[in-house]
């Protein structure tokens, strides 16, 4: 039996208590609240927030889950260990917030939430970036297994990195800010390697086809939504410090709250790097063939500054006006990635093998601005959202190009986008729109012959303006059952209209366990690069005597179907697994087309700038079909006596061409196609296993990141294994280190040309004409050693 004092001490603990705001500050009046503890016999608790937003409720102690909701607003979710009284402060998203998709659950730590839409999202938070000591986005997008990175430039941290989802091409996956979109014209995407984790709050993912996107129908694959750092109820201010190998430091200052009406959010970041490589070699120039060789220094130095702001007006709890801007600019050297070791086969013999070859010393120089004004406010029986945005992105390069990511441009985005959405009690639905212009401006090497590569010449502004409408809606037909869908009508100048329609559906067969599936139609218009249609005067002309580079001005879209069925289930509030198929059939799919009958038959050999022979070119062209199809797994356990949070994930991703034929190559990769064969660069299985621990003001981390064969550095089967470990010194104040690659995985100073592991591709055609395959050579990409950074936070 409990004695009385034991009792009167149970009685007296624990008050849970807190606010429940919108992000923008305001409080919400008249939310419920729901409190559960963890044992499924237990009955809920319910209550509302009073004028200021706030509540209270009197429990034993022990673990809880508060659910809070209120009307036009995604509910959430969070997790509370009350063995003291606790505050929580829970902000709640708009429905319609510039988020791209609606995540139904989000808990405190986001990898404990069973999914709840009808497509898989993940959302990556401030907090799971910070445990492990992450300062830039790509480092936590590594650990998803949906997630496939393509190196253009080379492995070096100085060095392109962009990311696909569910797929081999970056242009087919979205990239956007508070929704605001920012692929880039000339690419499809932009590059990743530098987005500070300071300026953000959380990364949203989601994957396949969402019947309630917000941005349209133009991707399939998934999207990536950078959240940025939002204001808070209450003021709080964070400066880091940190400095580490390779001359690696950084600052970083964030400031968020409240004054009135006004809510604030403001970040600034500085990261510098002097270079895992710096040094000079004799360098036998594939864009100088005076060089043969000529001194040549080498290096991966960063210089990386960024800035965001964003302020919000709060009329009521559910009208406001918000302004934000964020700033990145980054100039790197690109020369220790873009160079490397001569171990192509096909040099032994001559004088550069076994030494250094490539372009020269090169830098590379990103500027990044996005501007965005969003508004929300009461609409008749409903609420009516509006955005304005503009974004930049803008590339140069000075020295010796490596890929097309080192094109001297000027992409701008301008975009204005307006929805009405209502709210019932068991459905909402949507309709809107938005007009976009973008233009590219680029510069090609001049029209004297076509190979310098220090010279550019101003081309033509390319341009095009897309128009979209949609209506998007879900209801629930049954207590247990919820139905998504969306219809998309786009018009593009460029190439005309597109008309796609999406569907999900969601059943709970428990409280516990969720079934899941999607089906729906998307596309991806053709880049305003991959249209255009140079001189030639102004291509490449290779050694087989083939124009390279060229645009189609008749290219059309790619079209896509996907189907997906997935499953979510809650073991305790302690432990969820989640699981998905999914399957992509691409149409049209855009390649790049090389004469390779043209080459075997001798008709290129007099090409020339003088003569062109128009059966010589190589150049993008629709053609084929490919199948992106795989399975994606999630598990997380929390040991909540030992503070241990555990999360395994696991992909298999299978994609490949079909219907096409040799003389066709994959614009991302370079590699030749193979109908029915893996991407080179897509490995099959990448998988990642993170823990992490707290307790008494200690807290650790550490996480593997495994990539199997056929992996984007070209490298046999690797795992990276990062870790932190850190303590709350005292209150306000925390001191960490961290630790990256801790042994060394895939690790190098330079490019190994022709070393990498090799890819099943064309080699030859026999007497008869007929296509012979084998071993095609790849370059071994390498990325740096072990590294320790030392991190100090102030907070408060």
């Amino acid at each position: 039996m409990t004695d009385p004092l034991s009792f009167l001490l149970l009685a007296a603990c624990c008050t849970i208590s807190g606010t429940v705001h919108a992000v923008s500050g305001a409080a919400l009046a008249a939310a419920q609240l729901v409190v559960r503890s963890g044992a499924a016999s237990d009955t809920a608790k319910r209550t509302t927030t009073d004028s200021g937003g706030g509540f209270s409720l009197d429990e034993p102690p022990g673990t809880y889950t508060v659910a809070a909701s209120a009307k036009g607003f995604a509910p959430v979710t969070v997790f509370v260990n009350a063995n003291r009284d606790v505050s929580v402060q829970i902000a709640l998203e708009p429905l319609d917030s510039p988020k791209l998709r609606q995540i139904g659950t989000v808990t405190i730590d986001g990898r404990l939430s069973p999914i709840q839409g009808t497509i898989p999202s993940i959302a990556l938070t401030r907090a799971d970036l910070d445990a492990l000591g992450d300062n830039r986005i790509v480092e936590g997008l590594e650990e998803l297994p949906s997630a496939t990175f393509t190196r253009p430039d080379g492995g070096a941290a100085s060095a392109v990195a962009v990311v696909s989802l569910r797929g081999p091409d970056p242009s087919e996956s979205l990239l956007a800010l508070d929704g605001q979109l920012l692929n880039d014209g000339n690419t499809g995407d932009v590059d990743l390697s530098r987005l500070p984790v300071a300026a953000f709050s959380a990364v949203e993912v989601t994957e396949g086809l969402g019947p309630e996107d917000s941005n349209g129908s133009n991707t399939f694959g998934g999207a990536i939504d950078l959240i940025s750092l939002r204001p808070t109820k209450d003021p709080h201010e964070a400066f880091s410090l940190s400095g580490g190998s390779f001359g690696q430091s950084e600052s970083s200052f964030n400031a968020t709250g409240t004054q009135g009406r006004l809510g604030y959010a403001t970040a600034l970041d500085d990261q510098n790097e002097s270079g895992f490589v710096n040094q000079t070699v004799p360098l036998y120039s594939t864009s100088d063939p005076a060089c043969a060789p000529c001194v040549t220094r080498l290096g991966s130095s960063v210089a990386s500054h960024a800035a965001l702001g964003a302020l919000t007006w709060s009329f009521s709890q559910n009208a406001d006006v918000t302004a934000r801007i964020f700033v990145l600019g980054d100039n790197r050297d690109q020369s220790s990635a873009v160079n490397g070791i001569d171990r192509n086969a096909g040099d032994i013999g001559m004088p550069q093998y076994g030494g250094f070859i490539g372009p020269g010393e090169q830098t590379f120089a990103q500027d990044v601005r996005a501007y965005q004004i969003r508004a929300r406010l009461p609409l008749g029986a409903g609420e009516l959202t509006t955005d304005l945005s503009e974004s930049d992105n803008a590339i140069a390069v000075q020295g010796g190009a490596a890929s097309p990511y080192d094109v001297i441009h000027q992409d701008h985005r301008y975009n204005g986008g307006v929805t009405w959405q209502r709210t019932l009690a068991t459905s909402q639905f949507a309709v809107g729109g938005y007009a976009r212009y973008e233009s590219l401006e680029f510069e090609a090497p001049p029209s004297s012959g076509g190979s310098a590569l220090t010279a550019f010449e101003a081309q033509p502004l390319l341009g095009q303006t897309i128009d979209v409408l949609y209506l998007r809606g879900g209801f629930e037909p049954a207590p247990k059952l919820r139905l998504d869908g969306g219809v998309f009508q786009s018009w593009y100048t460029t190439f005309g209209s597109n008309l796609d329609g999406r569907f999900g559906a969601i059943y709970n067969t428990d409280p516990s366990t969720a079934i899941r599936f999607s089906l729906g139609t998307g596309f991806r218009a053709p880049l305003l690069l991959e249209r255009y249609q140079f001189p030639y005067a102004q291509l490449a002309l290779d050694a087989n005597g083939v124009f390279v580079g060229q645009g189609s001005p008749g290219e059309r879209p790619e079209h896509a179907t996907e189907y997906e069925l997935g499953a979510s289930h809650e073991f305790s509030r302690q432990s969820t697994l989640d699981v998905s198929l999914y399957q992509t059939n691409l149409r049209d799919p855009i390649e790049i087309f090389y004469p390779l009958a043209a080459v075997a038959a001798g008709a290129c050999a007099s090409n020339s700038y003088a003569h062109p022979i128009p059966a010589c070119v190589s150049y993008n062209s629709n053609v084929g079909n490919a199948v992106y199809q795989g399975a994606e797994i999630r598990y997380s356990q929390l040991f909540s006596p030992a503070h241990v949070l555990v999360t395994a994930r696991y992909g298999l991703n299978i994609a490949y061409p079909k219907d096409l034929n040799a003389q066709f190559s994959n614009p991302t990769s370079g590699g030749n196609l193979v109908d029915n064969e893996q991407f080179l660069g897509i490995p099959q299985q990448q998988g990642s296993l993170q823990v992490d621990w707290s307790n008494r003001g200690w807290h650790a981390a550490a996480a593997g990141t495994a990539r199997g064969n056929n992996n984007e550095l070209n490298q046999g089967p690797f795992v990276i294994v990062n870790a932190l470990v850190g303590r709350h010194v005292v209150s306000g104040v925390d001191l960490s280190l961290a630790v990256t690659n801790l042994f060394n995985a895939a690790a190098g100073s330079f490019t190994q040309f022709g070393a990498g592991a090799p890819y099943r591709g064309l080699i030859g055609q026999d007497a008869s004409g007929a296509d012979l395959y084998g071993a095609l050579p790849t370059d071994a990409l390498h990325i740096e050693p072990a590294g320790v950074r030392l991190i100090l936070t102030l907070s408060r």
